[in-house]
Parts: structure tokens; C-alpha cells; sequence
């Protein structure tokens, strides 16, 4: 029986233990901290569990100008917080539930490499070596504080840390215009805060199509969120309970709290990878199957960079163990839904037309917009458009919406790209009327 170890118990660490467990294999899991890592605990979860909270508010505000009476409902900050948790808990007594059932092995402590074949995990100061076969790092990333703010964390706080803060700040600074500083502008715009976006870049968003960035930076700024983009952070002060920014011109940026939004790195300390042998480059470098410069080993999930999802995460993960397991099969970053949780929601996948550019593709953009659809209409939710690309043999190619339940279409995108579909072949499928899913077809028809 072939002995995995798997170093992580987060999105890519888990699914890869039941995948590994199902095929066969004598399978264990390491975890120096709470078990479902940071996408269950300070992540994805967490995170969408108070934006839905917020969401909901913001959609009540609206339906309040038909109503006959007066109305003073205010978010509690304690009880999202409350909510938090115990979808947070639930979700994860569930998970370790599952793992028991299935008489996965998981091993509480921290890992070490020593050598290419065997691992050494310290959990107080008990010490305890496991040989394997293989093994699996899935130890994720932490938020990454570049240069001024590495040097005044105390006084910052971070996506890990913004859930636990003791009240919410009437004034919030968020340092980075990416998806997780515009979906926490969305929240505490929402719940009342006095919100700053500031960025060195030139736009928020810079992965996604110029026109998505454009027109959620503008709803958010129609709602009061401020953006101060292409400005360079110099200096951090403390001022009796103001935090203040300074820029590269002086201008100066005070607020309650300051979260540091700009991006993310591996977690990769005192791992000592160099000891099999692993190659990387801030983050660890793998193949499209997963394989570190050791094939024995592999690295699943953001440590190692290919794609910053949970759901590539989860999918790298079940390729790991599947082709541990004697399969053959490769990570295609293509058809990777890229999904943001904001107001308006936003999700793309495949080419954008300044990728397609790039690469020298010629395709055509057929573009719609969420306000001529009668569901959207109804349901007062008209903002947004969608946008589908073809190429030269009417192949579907990528799409990018912005609007409505953006992150639950864009599958339908997703299928038709993974199986080489043609404009026609979604056009042949009846959509039922009215749903905010008809917007694929009236692209496609445009």
C-alpha cells in the first residue's frame, strides 16, 4: 500500500486525503493549526458568510422605498461576527466528522522536511518522524506586507485578522485594490464604515478586463468607497488612536484601521524544502500535474502560485492524488472560474480581449447588458453586463460577467469551453424565462 503524507489540511490537503483514501492508499495529515486551513477558517468561508450578511442588507435598503412604514435596521458587528463563527465551526466539525468516518489519519503539529523520503513533526515538544512515498505540500499562503507596512505590522491588520477586530472602524483604509480588498470594501462600505481603497497600480482588479475593473470601481464609488490608485505608501504614523499614511507626495491618509490587501505569499518557513531537492521561486514550481522538481513530491493549492483559488486548489489537490495513484492527468488553468464576491458580483474565465491581444488571437465580443432582461428588470437588479468571446471558428473562448448572480452563470461558460463548444451549441439550449441565466443567451444573439 502506497504511504502518502499530505502537509495541510486546507482545500487542496483535504480533497486530496479523501481522493488518496478512496484509491487505496495509507494516507496522512498534517496540520499545525486549525483543520481546513485558511479558506474555511480565515478565508473563503469566513468571508462570504459576513458578505452574504451585507448583501442581504444592501438588497433590503432598496426594497425599503416600497414600503409604507419607517424602517431603523443597523448591522450588529458581534453578531455577523457570531454567525461567523458558527458557520466557520459547523462547517468544520463536519469536515473532521468526515475524516473520521473515513479513518483518515491527521496528525496535529508542525512539519519539517529531513530528507526525500521522510518528514518530522513537532507538536510541543514531542518529535516524531513518518517515512512516505509520496508527499503532498498544501500549506498555502499567508497575506504578504511589503515594504513600508513589513515594518509596522503591529499597528495593521490583515485578511487573516480582519474578522477578529473588537469593533468595526468608522474609518478603514484597505492598502490594495484586488479581489480581497474590493470584496472588504463591499463589506464595510455596507455595514457603515468610511471606506479608502488606495493602490500603487493604476487600476483595481489588474487581472481582470479593463472594462470589469472600470465599472465595479465606478458602482463602488457611486455607494461613497474612495480610491486613491497609482499612489506609493511611504511612511506609516500613529497619532493617539489615528493611523496615518503618508505617500511618496505627503499627502496624508488617516483612518481607524488600515488593512493590508496586497497580495499573498507562500508558506514555506522552516518547511526546509531544500532537502528534497524542491525548486521555487517565492512560490514552490511545479508541472501542470502537480510534480515539484522531486517527483515524489507535490505541491497543491496558492503554495504553489499557478492559480490563487480555492477551487483550483481543490482540483490540484484530486490531480496530485490521482496521479500518485498511477493516472495521468494535467491541470488545465482555462477553464478556472475567477470569481469576486462584491456588489455587483463579478466572474470571468478563459480569454479577455487584452489577453487574446496579447497572445494574438483574433476573437469576437458579443457584449449584453442585465438591464434589457426581464429578470433583472423584476427583481430590481439591472446593473452589469455580460460579455462572451468567439474565435475565428465561433468557439467559445472566455467570457466575463458583471451583475447578477455572476459567480453561479459563468459555469455554463466554463462547460462550454472545457468541451470546445461553439456559439450555436449554447444557443440550441433553452433557457428558462425569466432567469438572470438568459443573459448568456441574449450575448450570444447580440
Amino acid at each position: 500500500m502506497k504511504k502518502v503524507i499530505i502537509i495541510g489540511s486546507g482545500p487542496a490537503g483535504y480533497p486530496a486525503a479523501l481522493r488518496l483514501k478512496s484509491l487505496g492508499a495509507d494516507v496522512k495529515i498534517v496540520e499545525n493549526w486549525t483543520f481546513g486551513g485558511t479558506c474555511l477558517n480565515r478565508g473563503c468561508i469566513p468571508s462570504k458568510a459576513i458578505l452574504e450578511v451585507a448583501h442581504r442588507y444592501h438588497n433590503f435598503k432598496d426594497i425599503l422605498s416600497m414600503s409604507e412604514g419607517s424602517f431603523d435596521v443597523k448591522l450588529s458587528w458581534e453578531k455577523i461576527k457570531e454567525h461567523k463563527i458558527k458557520v466557520v465551526e459547523g462547517l468544520r466539525s463536519s469536515l473532521e466528522k468526515l475524516f473520521t468516518m473515513k479513518k483518515i489519519d491527521i496528525i496535529k503539529g508542525k512539519a519539517r522536511i529531513i530528507s526525500e523520503k521522510k518528514i518530522e513533526v513537532t507538536n510541543g515538544t514531542e518529535r516524531k518522524e513518518y517515512d512516505f512515498d509520496n508527499l503532498i505540500i498544501a500549506t498555502g499562503t499567508g497575506p504578504s506586507y511589503p515594504p513600508p507596512f513589513n515594518e509596522h505590522r503591529e499597528m495593521l491588520t490583515d485578511s487573516d485578522k480582519i474578522f477578529d477586530i473588537e469593533k468595526k472602524p468608522n474609518r478603514l483604509i484597505i492598502i490594495g485594490g484586488g479581489v480581497i480588498g474590493i470584496e472588504m470594501a463591499c463589506f464595510f462600505n455596507v455595514a457603515g464604515s468610511d471606506v479608502t481603497v488606495i493602490d500603487i497600480m493604476p487600476d483595481i482588479l489588474p487581472s481582470e478586463d479593463k472594462t470589469v475593473s472600470k465599472i465595479l470601481k465606478t458602482s463602488l464609488e457611486k455607494r461613497g468607497v474612495k480610491f486613491y490608485l497609482s499612489k506609493k505608501i511611504v511612511d506609516i504614523k500613529a497619532e493617539g488612536n489615528d493611523r496615518i499614511l503618508i505617500d511618496d507626495t505627503g499627502e496624508r491618509y488617516i483612518a481607524d484601521e488600515i488593512m493590508v490587501a496586497a497580495g499573498r505569499v507562500a508558506n514555506l518557513n522552516d518547511l526546509n524544502i531544500e532537502a528534497a531537492g524542491i525548486k521555487n521561486n517565492r512560490f514552490i514550481e511545479t508541472d501542470m500535474k502537480m510534480r515539484t522538481s522531486n517527483p515524489q513530491i507535490y505541491a497543491c493549492g496558492d503554495v504553489n502560485g499557478i492559480s490563487l483559488l480555492a477551487h483550483s486548489a481543490t482540483r490540484q489537490g484530486e490531480i496530485a492524488a490521482e496521479n500518485i495513484m498511477g493516472k495521468n492527468i494535467e491541470f488545465d488553468k482555462n477553464i478556472v472560474p475567477s470569481c469576486i464576491y462584491s456588489w455587483p458580483e463579478v466572474a470571468s474565465i478563459g480569454l479577455n480581449p487584452d489577453k487574446a491581444k496579447e497572445i494574438g488571437i483574433n476573437v469576437k465580443v458579443k457584449k449584453s447588458y442585465f438591464q434589457a432582461l426581464g429578470r433583472a428588470i423584476a427583481s430590481i437588479n439591472t446593473e452589469g453586463f455580460c460579455q462572451i468571446l468567439l474565435d475565428n471558428n465561433e468557439r467559445i473562448v472566455g467570457a466575463q460577467i458583471v451583475g447578477g448572480p455572476a459567480t453561479e452563470i459563468i459555469h455554463t461558460i466554463a462547460l462550454a469551453i472545457k468541451f470546445n463548444m461553439k456559439a450555436d451549441d449554447l444557443r440550441s439550449i433553452i433557457f428558462a424565462h425569466p432567469t438572470m441565466s438568459e443573459i448568456i443567451m441574449e450575448t450570444l444573439n447580440r
